[in-house]
């Protein structure tokens, strides 16, 4: 098994490796993945990092020089 193309001991290599376990944790017996069950993971995970689901790409982008 290789390594993930990113660094699991930052907080944001911590965050990805956090979403794929919960997501695997959720997996049917079959493999699949259902849809709500991920939407709902997918959007508390979003909440814990402090993104509105239902709010702007704004809060994502990065801040302009001089602003």
């Amino acid at each position: 098994m290789t390594s993930p193309p990113f660094d699991q001991a930052t907080p944001e290599g911590a965050a990805i490796a956090d979403l794929f376990s919960r997501i695997k944790d959720i997996e049917e017996s079959t493999g699949d993945w259902n849809g709500g069950d991920v939407v709902d993971v997918l959007s508390q995970w979003f909440a814990e990092l402090d993104l509105d689901v239902d709010g702007g790409t704004d809060q994502v982008l990065p801040p302009q020089p001089g602003m």
